[in-house]
Order: structure tokens, then sequence, then C-alpha cells
């Protein structure tokens, strides 16, 4: 990858609903607000960082949703409607897991060990998009004599 070029990604969900989204993030996996955009006196946007990753929550169009054939991004209309998963990745899966539920999320799997031997979960979020949880593994050093 060129050393100039980063990623930032939108997260988009039903216009309206960009502060309640924001403020689902930061509690369920502690993101960070930075900043939020307006069109014309209404929130459009609200800008986030999830650990150092960027995101921008963002709604909809809601004129791009009234003819969809000029594209998207859309919303998902129903839970798991997306193309994409979000992972994050997480020190202790059984503190962040009930705390993404007890913020809104629901639960799609319950923990459990995948096929690399990690400790994983996932919810819908309360705008349809899935995350999963993954617990980093401990770093295992070596002692110096």
């Amino acid at each position: 990858m060129i050393e100039d070029t980063s990623i930032q990604l939108s997260l988009f969900v039903e216009h309206g609903r960009e502060r309640e989204a924001a403020t689902f993030y930061a509690a369920a996996f502690g993101a960070r607000e930075m900043d939020t955009y307006t069109i014309d006196g209404v929130l459009a946007g609200v800008a986030m960082r999830f650990g150092e990753l960027p995101v921008t929550v963002a709604g909809s169009n809601p004129n791009r949703e009234k003819m969809p054939s000029y594209g998207g991004p859309f919303f998902p209309k129903q839970a798991g409607a997306v193309s994409a998963i979000f992972q994050v990745n997480v020190g202790d899966i059984d503190t962040a897991f009930p705390r993404a539920i007890a913020a809104g999320g629901v639960i799609r799997d319950e923990i459990q060990t995948d096929a690399l031997g990690r400790r994983v979960a996932s919810i819908f979020d309360p705008f349809g998009h899935i995350w999963t949880l993954v617990e980093r593994k401990p770093e295992i050093g070596s002692l110096a004599a």
C-alpha cells in the first residue's frame, strides 16, 4: 500500500438516526466522537474513531432512497442485510460482549471458539449492521536471562 494512502469507512444508518447510532457505538464499543457534519442545519454525519480507525456514521440520503436507480449507499432495511461485517478486536470478550448487548445490540452468535482457536461472538446493532467481537490472544513474550 502506498504510504500516503489511508482508509476511512462510512457506516450508513437511516436518515435521522445518526445521533442515536453514534451514541450506541460509543456505549457498545467505546468509539469516540470527533466531529459532526450538518446539511442545512440538520445532522448528516458523526465522525468517530473506533480505536485508530476513522468511521463516519452517516444518514442514508432520503432522495436516493426514493430513487434507488440513482444507487446507494442505503442503510440495512433488516438485520444483517449488509455486504460487510465489522470486526472489533477486544481484550476481554466476557466484558465487551455483554456491554454491546446492554447498549442495545441483539445476539447473533453467543461467545464461542472459532476454527482458528479464537473466542468470538457477534451481534446485530439496532441499525441492522453485524459486528463480530474477537478476543485478542495474549502476547507471549520471552523472558530474558
